[in-house]
């Protein structure tokens, strides 16, 4: 039973990493190969890439976040998107801390993350969105995220 709940979370996942992907692509960001893309930032046009490799996480592995994405005027150093997609109940929640101290102390640019499908605890949400500073610019929902996009935030 809980194979099928993993298969359905990284469906609904993945329909919110199009919605993310697709949203770039309509605001002109290029899409470059992973391992080409700080190189690619200096070309100073809107680019973004998926599955980024970053380098070590906590645990000592390499690892990679969902988007990163670079913009010469609004993210000039760079942005990193992650997204967490949780429709019934679960253990995404569970794996907040790991991605926030991930964030605040491995990621290489500042992040935003993107948590919605109203399947996590609502004190697990609430400790996220307390956790916003430093690295970790933003926690939104996907309606606030496409709020924030429309105010020019990409």
């Amino acid at each position: 039973m809980a194979e099928q709940g993993g298969k359905t979370a990284n469906k609904t996942g993945i329909n919110l990493e199009q919605f993310i992907e697709d949203t770039l692509r309509r605001l002109n960001y290029t899409y470059i190969e992973p391992s080409k893309f700080t190189p690619a930032m200096y070309l100073k046009q809107p680019i973004f890439s998926h599955k980024v490799r970053y380098g070590i996480n906590i645990y000592g592995l390499r690892s990679e976040f969902d988007f990163a994405i670079y913009h010469p005027e609004k993210h000039p150093e760079g942005l990193i998107i992650e997204v967490k997609w949780q429709q019934s109940k679960g253990t995404v929640d569970e794996k907040f801390p790991y991605l926030v101290i991930n964030i605040q102390t491995k990621y290489p640019y500042k992040t935003i993350l993107i948590l919605d499908g109203g399947g996590y605890r609502k004190g697990a949400e609430n400790w996220v969105r307390s956790q916003v500073g430093n690295n970790l610019l933003h926690v939104f929902s996907m309606n606030e995220f496409q709020t924030w996009v429309n105010k020019g935030g990409l």
